[in-house]
């Protein structure tokens, strides 16, 4: 009896290792690892998020094998494959091919733009918006803030207005830009994934300013610009609201929500035509 006991034990372990997935992010140029990529399926709230190294683990087995599985990454070509596919491939790596975009080259000429700050600039305590982070790499969630210009410029710096930041370690951002279809966020249109962490000394009256003018970030008509706090933190971390401002919701590559009637401070300084 104990050796029919340690046979069964010994079948669901071997099955639930195999049910699990576990994989790296990859480069194909370099074979280098690709931080904090997000693995999920097309459509869902379902997925998770490689590491620092591009190391990750999912369950797939209660997951439809003709659903999509998807990477997208700026600066990368988008990875697709069928879970069925997916699945069968050994090793499960996830290789991303650099995406080679020719940028034109602007001669900025001062008296032809002027500096502005556009989006949400609140500062309110009362309205805010609360990162889940006490779940870490499990749980990706994303807000954006609505942006329209009639006229072409270049954002120089995004900014964030923080009504909390209690936290004894820094934290991780990823920052996304997005074009426009329908009225919400659409295809992912920055060709750098840019990340970075955010002590508290790095505020400056409550606020995080992020200068991306080397990224050569030149948009007009409707866009979106986004953020996501990346891994697990015990800290108390908020940032501060806008009422009957658009802002937008999703979790992992699910559909982008509208929230409510607010919008997180989200903001950018630009250089736009006169």
């Amino acid at each position: 009896m104990k050796k029919l006991n340690f046979l069964v034990a010994l079948f669901v372990y071997v099955v639930s290792q195999a049910q699990l997935i576990s994989g790296t992010v990859l480069s194909k140029e370099d074979n280098q690892p690709i931080p904090y990529a997000k693995i999920g399926i097309l459509n869902s709230n379902y997925g998770v998020q490689a590491d620092e190294n591009g190391k990750f683990e999912i369950q797939l087995e209660k997951v439809s094998k003709d659903k999509e599985l998807v990477v997208i990454v700026g600066g990368y070509k988008q990875f697709r494959s069928s879970v069925e596919d997916f699945v069968k491939s050994n090793p499960h790596n996830i290789y991303l091919y650099e995406k080679v975009t020719n940028i034109q080259e602007v001669v900025l000429t001062p008296q032809n733009y002027k500096e502005k700050n556009l989006g949400v600039n609140a500062k309110s305590k009362s309205v805010m918006f609360t990162p889940n982070m006490e779940k870490g790499n499990s749980v990706v969630e994303e807000t954006a803030v609505e942006f329209s210009s009639n006229k072409r410029l270049k954002i120089n710096k995004i900014n964030m207005n923080f009504s909390r930041f209690e936290s004894t370690m820094p934290i991780k951002v990823r920052y996304t830009i997005y074009d426009e279809k329908d009225g919400k966020p659409n295809n992912l249109i920055l060709e750098n994934d840019i990340i970075t962490t955010i002590g508290k000394e790095d505020l400056k009256d409550s606020t995080f300013s992020l200068d991306v003018s080397k990224e050569s970030i030149w948009l007009e008509g409707k866009f979106f610009v986004g953020i996501q706090f990346i891994g697990q933190s015990n800290g108390k971390v908020a940032l501060s609201g806008a009422l009957f401002r658009s802002g937008y919701y999703r979790s992992f590559y699910g559909n982008w929500e509208k929230i409510g009637m607010a919008a997180p401070a989200i903001n950018i300084d630009v250089k736009v035509k006169k």
